[in-house]
């Protein structure tokens, strides 16, 4: 699905392989990998890259892991950029996935430059995308330049609003301004908006398509007795929604 450039590629994150199974069956043109989802998402283990890779090769579909070190806060201490780096190299290196997703910055609100661009040069000619770190910048446009010098391809962002539908215009002026840097919308994204952020200009649609739902047998050291669980029918839903709003 991924060789399909004649679309805007809506990407799904995932957090487990069924979640990515369901997705990649109900139209998912690329995947974003995490765990803890709950979080805004965690390095996974690299036994699920190895098997979510190998079903998005075998779709056809494009993968994208997430190099986080820890939830929190972006602002990363040296240890923590290495344990990434490494995270890049290793995720990088196994066949069927197409990019990592990064992202770090000051403890004054700026772009931590050797940060992005040591994880960059891990990746190996991979994608690089920059996460919604970049929501967190007073001026997320200014950020763009740099972001390209620094080895990012694309960005993942809800414009700096709390949702991309409420910063679509910061969307727009990224898409105008962008010179090839791919401006994907995330954060609050719904077949409903899919038609304004479209108009707007962006190069992908990000959403996690998830859904509570009972778990299993837990107890006081087995987690919440609720989890999220990413909907075949959601992504279904969003796939249609974007294949009718792109004709």
């Amino acid at each position: 699905m991924s060789g399909k450039t004649d679309r805007i590629p809506l990407e799904i994150a995932v957090q487990d392989a069924a979640g990515a199974l369901a997705a990649l069956a109900a139209g998912a043109d690329r995947l974003e990998l995490c765990s803890a989802l709950e979080t805004g998402g965690l390095t996974p283990s690299l036994g699920l890259v190895e098997r979510v890779a190998a079903a998005a090769a075998e779709a056809g579909a494009g993968l994208c892991v997430l190099i986080r070190a820890r939830d929190g806060d972006f602002v990363y201490d040296a240890d923590e950029v290495a344990v990434m780096r490494r995270d890049v190299a290793l995720t990088a290196a196994v066949p069927g996935v197409t990019g990592v997703v990064v992202g770090a910055l000051t403890a004054s609100g700026g772009v931590d430059a050797p940060a992005v661009r040591a994880l960059a040069d891990a990746a190996a000619g991979r994608d690089v995308v920059f996460h919604r770190a970049l929501d967190v910048l007073a001026d997320p446009l200014a950020a763009l330049d740099e972001l390209a010098r620094l080895g990012v391809t694309r960005v993942l962002t809800s414009g700096g609003a709390p949702t991309a539908p409420e910063g679509l215009e910061t969307l727009r002026a990224m898409a105008a301004h962008a010179s090839g840097l791919g401006i994907v919308a995330g954060g609050g994204v719904t077949p409903a908006a899919f038609p304004a952020l479209l108009d707007a200009g962006v190069t992908g649609l990000h959403l996690s398509a998830k859904h509570r739902r009972p778990g299993g047998a837990s107890g006081p050291g087995g987690g919440a007795g609720e989890v999220w669980r990413t909907s075949a029918a959601a992504v279904r839903e969003a796939r249609d929604a974007l294949d009718r709003a792109a004709r």
